[in-house]
C-alpha cells in the first residue's frame, strides 16, 4: 500500500461529522457517506443533486435548517458500478438514518446503491435506473404515510415501465391503470388498509421491489425514529 492509500485510509478510519454523530449515526455508516456530502459556511450538510453530471440541486440539513430537493437529478452513495440492492429514498438524510438503523441486517451495505431521488419523484429517474442497474434487486424507502405508499406503488409500476393513477376521496384509494384502453382497470382499497401490498395483491401486479418502514406507527420516516431515539 503506498503513502497516498494509507494517508486516506487512515481518514476514513477517523471520520467524524458532528451533526450525524450528534443524532447517534455510527461511524461506520458515517464513511459509507462521507464522501457523497459536504458541508457549507454554516457547517451544515449539503447533498448534490445531479443529471447528465449537472449539478441540478441540494439537500440541505442541520440543526435549525432543513431544505429538501426537488429535481429530476439524483444524489447517489454506496457501490455505483456493481451494485446487487439499490435503495430509493427521498431524500440523502433519510437513507444516513435508515443506514445506521440497518447496518448490521445488511451487512454493512457492501454492493449496495442508495439513491435520493427528492420529494417528487418521477418515471425520468426510475427508467435511468432501471436501464442502468436492471439485474439488481430494488428497495422502496419511502416515508409510512399516504404519499410515501402511493410512492412505493409507482416506483413499482415504473420499474415495469407501466402507471396507474392515485386519487384520494372520502377516504378510499382509488387507482386506474394509465392505458390507452377504453376500460382501464381500477380498484379502490380503504385508506387505513393502502400499501404497497394490498395494491399488489388486489390489482394483480407481481410484487418486484421490497418496501421499509420504521418500526410503530408513531414514525414516518427512519430519521425521525432515529432523531426520537437519540432525544431530539
Amino acid at each position: 500500500m503506498n503513502t497516498i492509500s494509507k494517508i486516506q485510509e487512515a481518514e476514513a478510519d477517523n471520520t467524524f461529522i458532528p451533526l450525524l454523530s450528534v443524532l447517534g449515526v455510527g461511524l461506520a455508516v458515517q464513511r459509507l457517506f462521507f464522501n457523497s456530502l459536504h458541508f457549507d459556511h454554516a457547517g451544515r450538510l449539503v447533498f448534490n443533486y445531479y443529471a447528465n453530471n449537472d449539478l441540478k440541486e441540494t439537500e440541505l440539513f442541520g440543526f435549525k435548517t432543513v431544505k429538501h430537493a426537488c429535481t429530476n437529478g439524483l444524489w447517489l452513495a454506496g457501490d455505483q458500478h456493481k451494485p446487487t440492492n439499490v435503495f430509493l429514498f427521498f431524500s440523502a438524510m433519510e437513507a444516513i438514518a435508515f443506514a445506521h438503523l440497518n447496518n448490521s441486517k445488511f451487512n454493512g451495505f457492501g454492493r449496495c446503491l442508495f439513491v435520493a431521488l427528492g420529494v417528487r419523484p418521477s418515471k425520468q429517474q426510475i427508467d435511468l435506473l432501471r436501464k442502468q442497474y436492471k439485474d439488481c434487486k430494488f428497495h422502496a424507502v419511502f416515508t409510512n404515510d399516504i404519499i410515501g405508499k402511493v410512492c412505493d406503488c409507482k416506483a413499482s409500476l415504473w420499474l415495469t415501465n407501466k402507471d396507474c393513477s392515485f386519487a384520494l376521496a372520502d377516504d378510499i384509494v382509488t387507482i386506474t391503470a394509465v392505458t390507452d384502453k377504453e376500460f382501464p382497470k381500477k380498484i379502490s382499497i380503504g385508506r387505513s388498509q393502502f400499501s404497497y401490498f394490498s395494491f399488489h395483491r388486489q390489482f394483480g401486479k407481481r410484487s418486484n421491489i421490497k418496501t421499509h418502514k420504521p418500526n410503530g406507527k408513531n414514525h414516518l420516516s427512519f430519521l425521525g425514529y432515529l432523531a426520537h431515539k437519540n432525544g431530539f
